[in-house]
């Protein structure tokens, strides 16, 4: 009887999220539906170029491979959408939800994630270029093998977040604590760490100087311009 209770639960909590048909055609028509509900919704492979969806229920919808350039999806839910190899440059996604979201191999060139919610997505082999993710949850995030080249991080919640084989040149992370984060085989030149806990990392090998560290907490670092280490 439990195992019943919690089937017929499921099915009823999956039913939920269906997108409403009236707004599926409103949206087809126009590219334009604020605060809809296209959850589930199958939206991969289309021309969404300039879409205002802003404030819409985008959970589970799927949009790989689909042409985003510019659409506003600002304070939507995206929670586990599939986003593969999409194009999202200019996108604003301010204060939208993409918990365990699929990026892989998206392009968010210069996009806007500021306040974004991006706990345990997956960004890897993305081109991120200038993105602005100033203020958002990046905890568990991977960015493995990204181009986030000049991406801005400040303020940012940074906890876990994978950042392996990711070229970050002239990124800003500023005020942020990077001692849980993973950096295997990570660029970091000219990478602004100002006001930024960067204990125990190692930045021999980079181009980076004393500027690039102001006001940082820098115990057990190790520097490309001085083999003394200030100990914890």
């Amino acid at each position: 009887m439990k195992f019943i209770s919690y089937l017929l639960s499921l099915i009823f909590s999956l039913s939920l999220l269906a997108y409403d048909e009236n707004d599926l055609e409103t949206f087809k028509k126009t590219k334009k539906c604020e605060n809809c509900d296209l959850s589930n919704a199958n939206l991969s492979k289309l021309d969404l170029s300039n879409a205002i969806l802003s404030g819409s229920n985008l959970t589970l919808t799927n949009f790989t491979n689909t042409n985003l350039y510019k659409a506003d999806l600002s304070f939507t839910s995206l929670f586990k959408s599939k986003m593969y190899i999409s194009n999202l440059d200019y996108a604003n996604l301010e204060g939208a939800n993409l918990t365990e979201a699929r990026l892989n191999g998206a392009s968010l060139r210069n996009a806007n994630l500021i306040d974004a919610t991006l706990i345990s997505s997956v960004m890897s082999k993305s081109k991120l270029e200038e993105i602005i993710l100033d203020g958002a949850n990046l905890k568990y995030t991977k960015f493995r093998g990204a181009d986030l080249k000049k991406a801005k991080f400040n303020g940012s919640i940074l906890s876990f977040t994978d950042f392996s084989a990711a070229d970050l040149t002239e990124a800003e992370m500023i005020a942020l604590d990077l001692t849980n984060s993973v950096f295997t085989s990570t660029k970091l030149d000219k990478v602004n760490f100002m006001n930024t806990n960067v204990s125990g990392m190692n930045f021999a090998k980079f181009n980076l100087t004393e500027g690039n560290f102001i006001n940082s907490i820098t115990c057990d670092t190790i520097f490309p311009w001085s083999e003394d280490i200030e100990k914890c």
